[in-house]
């Protein structure tokens, strides 16, 4: 290292090859970013194993092999879900590594800003969060879906696929609420499963209620079968084997309604948000998930901005180490932050686009400006 260093600072100009070295900056961080990502999720996935494992192999007809079906469910959720911690993690060490090798002075001393040095490593975390959005999109939301499925059939063995389906809706009809235990699409039919209707008046007060085993919408018309109505005013209850269903419910908005973001890709949130804005209804708690579905793998990027504070500054002086728990602290704190913004916009107390994007922005400024005042 020590003749590494003189070379560069005797020959600047004749050995200092900036295409090389931004190819040898992000070798050393994908290489540091495997490992980490490959180590952790490993070591996560065993310990959520050993937990889960007695369960899985509990449900009816379940087998050895249920347990390798389990780790290739969960996984894609926790790499999902950590990739950016671990780009964090990666930067740190990739940068810290440097600055004690020196490597960071030479670069500085060949004319590099600490910026032009951050360069590959964003350029690399870019890559990864493309890779992160379509794996999130095509293998993690269905694998989160499939999963939960099986989760709610207590890990049985040869269970169908994870339904189009919702469960527990509530929507409004006028002064109506409508409750469906679970809603189910195949095609244009549509089948809601215990169906409750409460009739209210002016007042919003129940004056009849409507219960069938199920509902059916089919040929652009509603009709409940095994019906039970009940009249509060006289407490009489009248049965039915079915009934032609009066409603203004599209068939849609049970499906929109009870979405779950986390388990559908972009284009079908899109179009649940679009169904239900069209009928007035608020969206802000989908609106908060469509717009983080963007920012979750695009915080890879930022990761290496954050570990720029480990990067720049002299490690003699007994920092580095100072320097690094700030960074994780600040890395930490981006996803605290992340989160608790997320919730406000879902409850509707900031904008859903404030929500998902200002601890991005703050932190990514926050980066910034640290590898300001930190430059030599």
């Amino acid at each position: 290292m020590v003749e590494r260093v003189i070379s560069y600072g005797g020959h600047f100009g004749k050995i200092f090859n900036p295409g090389s070295m931004d190819v040898y900056l992000a070798k050393i961080f994908i290489i540091r970013y495997v490992i980490i990502l490959a180590g952790l999720i490993a070591t996560l996935q065993m310990l959520d194993l050993l937990a889960k494992s007695e369960e899985v192999l509990a449900g009816e007809g379940a087998v050895y092999a249920d347990l390798w079906r389990y780790v290739t469910l969960r996984s894609p959720h926790l790499i999902s879900l950590f990739s950016p911690f671990v780009a964090l993690l990666a930067s740190i060490l990739t940068l810290s590594v440097l600055n004690v090798n020196s490597e960071i002075v030479i670069m500085k001393a060949a004319g590099w800003s600490a910026f032009r040095i951050l360069m590959p490593l964003m350029a690399v975390s870019l890559l990864v969060s493309v890779i992160s959005f379509v794996f999130s999109e095509t293998v993690t939301v269905q694998a989160r879906a499939e999963l939960r499925n099986w989760e709610a059939n207590a890990f049985a063995a040869d269970i169908p696929p994870a339904p189009d389906s919702v469960f527990d809706t509530w929507v409004t009809d006028g002064q109506n609420l409508v409750k469906a235990e679970s809603a189910s699409r195949n095609g244009s039919i549509l089948l809601l499963d215990e169906v409750t209707q409460y009739i209210r008046d002016e007042n919003k007060t129940i004056t009849n209620i409507i219960k069938a085993d199920f509902a059916v919408y089919r040929d652009d018309a509603w009709k409940l079968f095994e019906v039970k109505t009940f009249d509060v005013n006289t407490l009489e209850i009248t049965v039915m084997e079915n009934l032609d269903w009066e409603t203004t419910i599209p068939p849609e908005r049970f499906i929109s309604l009870a979405i779950v973001a986390d388990q559908v890709n972009m284009p079908r949130l899109r179009r649940a948000i679009t169904q239900l804005k069209s009928e007035g209804h608020d969206t802000d708690s989908l609106d908060t998930m469509l717009h983080q579905k963007y920012v979750s793998p695009l915080s890879t990027l930022l990761m290496p901005l954050l570990a720029g504070l480990a990067a720049f500054g002299l490690h003699r002086g007994g920092n580095l180490f100072g320097r690094i728990l700030i960074t994780l602290s600040m890395g930490f704190g981006f996803f605290v932050v992340n989160n608790l913004f997320i919730a406000l916009g879902q409850y509707g107390a900031v904008p859903p686009l404030i929500a998902a994007w200002l601890p991005f922005l703050l932190f990514g400024l926050a980066g910034v400006s640290f590898i300001l005042l930190t430059e030599e």
